[in-house]
């Protein structure tokens, strides 16, 4: 019987510590940073205008998590990449994507990437900075830090919030030997947890000055589906259904 076992003593877990690890890096790290992405929102929020998202391959499920669900808002739009990240690289790829979204002055966008060099997000922040939205910007200062290869633009530059995931390179999160030098990558879960940290202060802040923010809530709740029905009834013409 080991010590841990005879005395109730923690033990280790690998990829659970390391991402609590992760997760208190990005608090210690983002706190005014999420103060200002906060307040983004709740200004475009409460001055009715939409939150628009954006990320590829495993960034996509970031902003995926915060759509359409309970404890979300209804005025958040994901800007769906339909080949998860395939052509994330691929010249004209993102302004494609974010034609039909056409955000504006009175809206945000969020755009995730890890490396902070996928040309897609990239484009997608500089068009969406263009026509006047706030960006905000998830990524790692880490990865794309200038005099990394490849050369180019970075996300960072196009934002004017950047929330800083802290994953160590390539979004690996424990070291290994041979075949398993990598594993238990702990960037989408870390750019999640930023994203709920951002909304749910918005709503908060929003609160204290007796606004109502549009939170969805969970269609079990009594009343919880004709609530939904009703918030999605008022931004039906501007958030639309992804696939």
């Amino acid at each position: 019987m080991t010590l841990a076992q005879g005395t109730g003593a923690t033990q280790p877990r690998p990829y659970l510590d390391e991402l609590s690890a992760a997760l208190e890096r990005a608090r210690q790290t983002n706190r005014q940073s999420l103060t200002k992405a906060a307040a983004i929102v709740e200004r475009v929020v409460a001055g009715d205008g939409v939150v628009f998202a954006f990320g590829s391959g495993h960034s996509q499920l970031a902003v995926l998590e915060l759509n359409r669900r309970a404890g979300s808002i209804a005025a958040w739009q994901v800007i769906f990449d339909p080949t998860w990240g395939a052509a994330e690289h691929l010249a004209g790829y993102g302004e494609t994507l974010i034609c039909d979204a056409a955000p504006g002055p009175r809206d945000c966008l969020i755009a995730i990437s890890h490396s902070g060099r996928t040309m897609a997000a990239i484009d997608v922040a500089s068009r969406a900075r263009a026509a006047g939205a706030a960006v905000i910007a998830v990524t790692s200062r880490r990865l794309s830090r200038p005099g990394r290869e490849p050369a180019g633009p970075r996300l960072e530059e196009f934002a004017d919030v950047v929330l800083d995931d802290g994953a160590p390179d390539e979004g690996h999160g424990m070291g290994g030997s041979g075949s398993a030098a990598w594993a238990g990558p702990t960037s989408t879960v870390v750019a999640t947890a930023l994203l709920h940290e951002v909304v749910g202060e918005a709503i908060g802040r929003m609160a204290a000055r007796g606004l109502d923010a549009p939170v969805l809530r969970s269609n079990a709740d009594v009343g919880g589906r004709q609530h939904n029905e009703r918030l999605r009834d008022l931004y039906r013409a501007r958030v639309r259904l992804v696939p």
